[in-house]
């Protein structure tokens, strides 16, 4: 694994099926290296595998590229390898890391309680020459953090101080192609780090923002609620929930459960579609609709508590509105 590989200068070794890159370090984030080889692997049909040490932690940026694109996180454990979100042996079959006979770690018991929050937000704008972006994700970094953003970018680390106006501009500049960039708020102790995406669709401009922050005992719940009535008028939808592992948007190699979601804005847009009387048959723990107008209520339903699990709750939540997938 030590000689370079033809066909990108960050692999270590490329093959017909995979472009493996090595990164020995504490903390893998989503590097511009990276998000070059993941662009050639996805244009040469290749997987992308990022090899680390045991102890490395990677980026939340990262972890979403990995889960955007099919990549892999490839761990050295010992004399072996394995999966670093799945645990799953792997070893090399001379085309890629593949998996291989062996013992699964089980997944050990974890209090949510003690994970970091994780918050999306969708909203969906009309395309317009005063469209501005980043709203969203500024009223996210003040609960999460306390602040504003602190910088933006296309890779890590996010160099480019935090402004609305050069981060619609620079995504303006690539439309009609989707813009794809990493947002970073706050300071050690309560930090949050994410990714910005915006896609020009047939009805307007999608912004999603994706950020991984604190642990969840950091943040109050008034604030959690102030951030739901804030974003109630204009996001289509916003998910709230606690990642057992991660801690200040970075995650060890260990198996773990999802994030747990704790509740879920429903936007007046997708309201309008079924009503306030089916809005309030919401299979949650509870629902409450609000809105600043009548005409355009929004709802947040909680998700936590209750017989079934916060899973299986939100999915019957999307499916009652007919998002499916919509809130990926």
């Amino acid at each position: 694994m030590n000689e370079p590989g033809p066909g990108h200068p960050a692999a270590d070794r490329v093959t017909p099926e995979a472009l493996v890159v090595e990164q020995s370090r504490a903390v893998v984030g989503l590097s511009t290296w990276l998000t070059d080889a993941a662009v050639t692997a996805r244009e040469s049909r290749r997987l992308l595998q990022v090899l680390t040490p045991p102890d490395s932690r990677i980026t939340y940026p990262l972890e979403l590229l990995f889960a955007a694109s099919g990549g892999q996180w490839v761990v050295r454990d010992g004399s072996g390898f394995r999966d670093g979100f799945l645990g799953v042996p792997v070893g090399w079959n001379g085309a890629r890391f593949a998996p291989v006979d062996g013992a699964v770690p089980e997944v050990e018991p974890m209090d949510p309680g003690r994970g970091s929050l994780e918050i999306q937000v969708t909203t969906l704008h009309p395309a317009t020459a005063e469209l501005q972006l980043g709203a969203s994700t500024a009223a996210v970094t003040a609960v999460l953090t306390g602040a504003a953003p602190l910088g933006w970018g296309t890779a890590e680390p996010a160099t480019q101080p935090w402004s609305t106006r050069e981060v619609t501009e620079f995504c303006r500049d690539r439309a009609p192609d989707p813009t794809a960039l990493v947002v970073v708020a706050g300071e050690p102790g309560r930090r949050a780090v994410g990714r910005l995406e915006v896609t020009p669709v047939t009805t307007g401009v999608l912004e999603e923002v994706r950020l991984a922050g604190p642990a969840a005992a950091a943040v109050a719940q008034d604030s959690i609620d102030e951030l739901v009535e804030d974003l109630a008028g204009s996001a289509r939808s916003m998910i709230v929930a606690v990642h057992p592992t991660r801690s200040e948007g970075t995650r060890p190699s260990r198996v773990s459960p999802p994030a747990v979601p704790y509740g879920v804005l429903i936007g007046p847009t997708v309201l309008a579609e079924r009503g306030v009387d089916h809005a309030r048959e919401a299979p949650a723990t509870s629902v409450r609709v609000l809105g600043r107008r009548s005409n355009d209520p929004a709802c947040w339903c909680r998700l936590d508590g209750g017989p079934t699990t916060s899973f299986e709750r939100l999915d019957a939540v999307l499916r009652h509105f007919d998002l499916g997938a919509a809130l990926r």
